[in-house]
């Protein structure tokens, strides 16, 4: 399925499926199948682009499938058949899973409602666990009242998303990865251990290497299978595209390439060159240039934005001329598997922090303490701020605030940092077709999460394994100034060095004193500007400014972050309010 949406059947239950039906439609949907159980009435619809079979039925029993799902090596309705038949909960095949999705089970008389392995396939409820769905805005066009969640809010502007299991508006959140519901007449949670392991091995590196290489070959031999050569794959000039084709070739898939970016990127440069020798056609797509809008045209635009995205999409995507929903398109049409190198950054040192123990608050000084409190009104408490995305994280890892290993703390990135982020992605991009991120798979991760510090660092162990699976591939130049077949070069490392050896208290103040230094400049570029922006929404600001100091903000990337939740606020302004 594209997606789902159920809710409790009681008096509420028309107006509301009603509402969702109408915004099913509104994501792009065919109009959506109706789903009856005892206690919750809702509905299911398909791809944007039809394909893979996302809905099976046996007698009363069914599964509703949103997102992608391989299971015990089958797709389509075959996999859905064996998850029916398999299902019981708490689920423990993970072994013989790969895909990211929410699932919706009726089976014996009882409903479920569970996710992939990290819960990375975004599937929201109410506060009052009246409503679920993997739509955000049917939720949120069906609730009475919303509130926005100050702390969600900051973290949604200063790092893309917000983090642990929230949403922007307190009255939505997601359900704990550890979470699988049944859904009678009262709701019972059936807690399904997911942790992660970490032990640092004690075998040789190039056993290490070989075994993970081996696991990433078994895990591609899957989509391949079924997908053959209708595969859309991305190339860049880093290293984690370039390890998905090379994986993609080991299996017998020849893909269809694109690159994003202008001509004369490094990007598109080095694309270019690899599918010249390599005899691949290369899509070459620059989003930012896809058309010239008219400010008369631009409301419309970001509306279709807004409802193919979801609402609150990351990085201020809402407000471009079409170019990001054309790219979506592409990738899905023909019932093609769009495969992304996301989350390759498990192989790598991704916090570039120093190899030895640390307490979860480092993380948070080091990586996601890049703001500037003055472009905030007196509403942010810096502490508590920190303070709460700290005890996510602690509850991520499943531990305290005392200093753990170093390997321990490297886990934070595919536990805490890969779910709501890229999920997002994984959540929008899985409507329209079938959607593939192997390197956030629980196979790949349990493995990975075990790749020694010094290893990762300066992407040693990734090159070596992009070379082990396809030496070739490895010999192309890199956007890091040296291929990946060659020793990493000291511009590289020294590049590393400026954020590896700097300490987490000090990086938490690099952005607001670089910020400081710089003259004040517009964030209003581009599209951005009043004779585009202010045919779209009231740029007052009159619910964000209570959060931000509009009149202080330069950053570009910030001013999209809340144009976004503004846009949406003032989208759905007969139920939203600020607490």
């Amino acid at each position: 399925m594209g997606v789902w949406y159920i809710c409790r059947n009681d008096a509420r239950a028309e107006g509301r499926l009603a509402e969702a039906r109408a915004q099913i439609v509104r994501h792009g949907h065919q109009a959506p199948r109706e789903i009856t159980t005892p206690h919750f009435r809702g509905l299911a619809a398909g791809y944007i682009y039809p394909g893979t079979t996302t809905f099976f039925q046996s007698g009363d029993d069914f599964v509703a499938l949103a997102g992608t799902l391989f299971y015990r090596g089958e797709a389509g309705e075959a996999a859905l058949r064996l998850l029916l038949q398999d299902y019981e909960p708490p689920f423990d095949r993970w072994a013989d899973t790969l895909g990211h999705f929410a699932a919706l089970i009726f089976k014996g008389g009882r409903l479920f409602a569970f996710t992939d392995w990290s819960a990375s396939f975004h599937l929201y409820q109410s506060d009052d666990r009246s409503v679920f769905s993997t739509s955000f805005l049917s939720i949120a066009r069906t609730l009475p009242a919303l509130t926005f969640n100050k702390q969600a809010v900051y973290e949604f502007v200063f790092h893309g998303t917000p983090l642990g299991n929230a949403s922007v508006f307190a009255e939505i959140s997601r359900p704990d990865r550890s979470e699988e519901l049944e859904l009678g007449a009262d709701i019972r949670v059936h807690t399904s251990p997911r942790a992660l392991p970490v032990v640092e091995p004690d075998e040789p590196f190039e056993r290490l290497l070989d075994r993970i290489a081996t696991s990433l070959r078994r895990m591609f031999a899957v989509p391949a299978r079924h997908f053959a050569n209708n595969v859309q794959c991305p190339l860049s000039g880093g290293f984690d595209s370039r390890l998905v084709l090379a994986l993609l070739a080991d299996a017998g898939v020849r893909p269809s390439l694109y690159v994003y970016g202008r001509s004369d990127d490094d990007d598109v440069r080095i694309s270019t060159l690899i599918a010249g020798k390599e005899g691949y056609d290369l899509q070459t797509f620059n989003k930012s240039a896809y058309r010239k809008v008219e400010p008369d045209e631009f409301p419309e635009i970001v509306r279709q934005n807004f409802e193919e995205m979801d609402g609150t999409p990351m990085n201020g995507g809402m407000f471009d001329a079409g170019g990001n929903s054309r790219a979506r398109h592409d990738r899905a049409k023909g019932g093609a598997l769009a495969v992304s190198g996301a989350a390759g950054e498990i192989f790598r040192n991704y916090f570039y922090l120093a190899d030895r123990p640390l307490s979860t608050r480092a993380v948070i000084e080091a990586f996601y303490a890049g703001f500037d409190p003055a472009d905030c009104t007196s509403a942010f408490n810096e502490g508590e701020f920190l303070e709460q995305m700290d005890r996510k994280l602690q509850h991520a890892l499943g531990v305290g605030p005392e200093r753990r290993k170093r390997l321990e703390i490297e886990s934070a990135y595919p536990l805490f940092r890969c779910p709501p982020a890229f999920g997002r992605e994984m959540s929008m991009v899985g409507r329209f077709g079938p959607y593939f991120v192997p390197f956030c798979e629980y196979a790949i991760t349990r493995e990975a999460a075990n790749i020694p510090v010094r290893w990762r660092t300066h992407g040693v162990f990734q090159s070596k394994l992009l070379t082990r699976i396809n030496p070739r591939l490895a010999a192309y130049p890199s956007a890091y100034g040296h291929s990946f077949a060659e020793p990493v070069s000291f511009a590289h490392r020294f590049s590393d060095a400026i954020s590896l050896y700097r300490p987490p208290w000090l990086r938490r103040y690099s952005y607001r004193m670089k910020r400081r230094l710089r003259a004040p400049a517009d964030p209003r570029v581009g599209l951005m500007v009043p004779a585009f922006l202010d045919k779209v929404f009231d740029t007052s600001f009159p619910v964000m400014r209570r959060l931000f100091d509009m009149r202080r903000l330069s950053d570009p990337g910030l001013f999209k972050a809340i144009a976004t939740l503004e846009y949406l606020a003032q989208r759905l302004s007969d139920r939203v309010k600020l607490g």
